[in-house]
């Protein structure tokens, strides 16, 4: 036990005199190789920080705010200024041609000019882009808008990273989980890019849209592939790192703006005036085409007010106050009428009346007068009697003629009136009462020359109409017994038929019939010739009226 306590007290004998030795060799050597120090330690400092956050997560945060909240409230501040001075410069030159652009703009997005100016405002501009190593934190280049410095970048390059690996650590049982990330802030964002052993913290202002992610991509996708090796070497000494390559490579991130700004200072002014003749040009055939609809209304509304043209087709046609006129009218007073009635619109400038005089155009009156003359000269001239009923384009006949053939007449002149495109006929064929007498010699029964003459006469009627019947009436001049008298009548009226039937070729009803004595009025002692007489006798049939 004594000798425990001996050891002991030599070794606190022993640290209390080299104590003051060792801590005036560690300050001088601090004093004369800091930077040497400083670079060794870094590559440490990576790790302890990461370990300090995996065990005192909470600790590291209030550590880093002071500094990194001061750092974000500044950008923050300076990023409102510059927002509202954009948008009191646009408000300013609202007469400017760019200003009327976004007038026009917003009305055909169907947005409000408030909305497009803040769209316009808030474009997104790439303020800085740091390369950080994912292990160690530590930056390797870093590109900044020259409105823009980053005093602390080393700083944020690790601030970053704790925040990630505090993140990734948190969300590590999430599926959805994806490197590329997002810290806002106010109305910028930083934008975090990674790949396997760096990634990209992009620092934007205002909205961010796919193509500014695509273009972040595809520089980290460069940078990767010309100094990935590089990257995945890197052990803490920057000074080996590629730095001014890579900066040049995040350079690029930040002349996309200005590119633009030269692209559009390079345009023709006069393209800012195609919005101005665009919207001239729409109101400009806007107003024709009311000044054209109202004139084309005007002159459809004074052609059906005049009687003469209302009942005509006529189509009217409007354009640059250039009036086209078309269709059918019957004569040329129509045309001239329109003429006349159309020349004093003060409105309109010039009239092309393309109407069509087509004489074969007829007017109803017309026609019913035509059809009327027609009916009166036949109902005169042949003791027919027809009536008719007149519906345009449609004739009803009523009545009878005396004659087949002047009914076949008639319906053929009908046909050739213009405007009667139906007929429908209801006329019969009835004739006047038609009476011939044949007279025979004493006790003879055959037809001489005189009688075959008369029956020719009533012959033609016959073949006209088959519905005409003929009747036989034989008398006697009572010379002989009524017998006789009788057989030779009957014999004369079969004379008769034969010459009708047979030579004739008719085919007419006959009927007949026999008296004993003369015919009416004759008195056969004086004129037995006379008595001795057959009177045919043609009626209609009236079972066939």
């Amino acid at each position: 036990m004594s000798q425990k306590k001996e050891i002991i007290n030599e070794e606190e004998a022993l640290e209390g005199a080299l104590s003051p030795i060792v801590n005036r060799l560690i300050d001088k050597n601090f004093e004369n190789s800091g930077d040497k120090i400083a670079s060794q330690m870094a590559p440490l400092i990576g790790g302890a920080i990461r370990e300090q956050i995996k065990s005192q997560k909470d600790d590291v945060v209030d550590a880093l705010y002071p500094v990194m909240g001061n750092m974000i409230s500044k950008f923050v501040t300076k990023s409102l200024e510059e927002l509202l001075n954009k948008i009191n410069d646009q408000i300013q030159n609202g007469l400017s041609a760019k200003a009327i652009k976004r007038k026009i703009k917003a009305k055909l997005k169907g947005v409000s000019e408030t909305e497009l100016l803040l769209e316009e405002s808030s474009e997104a501009k790439i303020k800085a882009a740091l390369l950080i190593h994912k292990e160690s934190g530590t930056l390797l280049a870093k590109a900044e808008d020259d409105g823009q410095s980053l005093s602390d970048a080393d700083m944020l390059a690790s601030m970053m990273t704790a925040i990630r690996s505090f993140v990734n650590d948190w969300v590590a049982n999430s599926t959805n989980h994806q490197e590329l990330g997002e810290i806002e802030y106010g109305g910028n964002k930083i934008i975090i890019e990674a790949s396997g052993y760096s990634y990209l913290a992009i620092i934007v202002e205002g909205a961010a849209y796919t193509k500014t992610y695509e273009k972040i991509r595809s520089t980290l996708e460069n940078i990767v592939l010309k100094y990935g090796d590089d990257i995945k070497k890197f052990q803490g000494n920057v000074e080996s790192f590629p730095k001014s390559s890579v900066e040049e490579e995040l350079q690029k991130l930040l002349i996309h703006k200005e590119n633009n700004v030269e692209e559009k200072k390079s345009k023709s002014p006069l393209l800012m005036l195609l919005p101005l003749f665009l919207v001239a040009y729409l109101g400009y055939r806007f107003y024709n085409n009311y000044i054209d609809e109202t004139l084309q209304k005007k002159i459809e509304t004074r052609i059906e007010n005049t009687p003469q043209l209302s009942p005509y087709r006529i189509d009217v046609n409007v354009e640059d106050k250039i009036a086209t006129i078309k269709g059918r009218v019957p004569f040329v007073y129509h045309k001239k009428l329109l003429d006349k009635e159309l020349s004093n619109i003060k409105e309109l400038q010039t009239l092309n009346n393309e109407v069509q005089v087509t004489p074969t155009l007829t007017d109803p009156m017309q026609v019913s007068a035509n059809i009327a003359y027609l009916i009166k000269g036949v109902n005169l001239s042949t003791k027919a009697n027809i009536s008719y009923d007149f519906d345009y384009n449609k004739l009803t006949l009523k009545g009878y003629v005396t004659d087949k053939k002047i009914k076949e007449k008639l319906l053929q002149e009908l046909h050739k009136i213009e405007g009667i495109s139906a007929i429908e006929d209801n006329v019969t064929i009835k004739i006047a009462p038609v009476s011939k007498t044949v007279f025979f010699d004493t006790a003879s029964t055959k037809l001489n020359e005189n009688n075959t003459k008369k029956l020719n006469a009533i012959i033609k009627y016959l073949k006209s109409d088959k519905n005409i019947v003929v009747t036989l009436n034989a008398y006697s001049d009572m010379i002989g017994d009524t017998a006789t008298n009788r057989a030779l009548a009957k014999k004369r009226i079969e004379s008769i038929r034969r010459y009708l039937l047979e030579d004739a070729n008719v085919q007419n009803k006959i009927i007949y019939s026999i008296f004993d004595t003369p015919p009416p009025g004759i008195d056969a002692t004086k004129e037995p010739k006379k008595a001795r007489a057959i009177i045919l006798t043609l009626k209609q049939d009236k079972s066939d009226d």
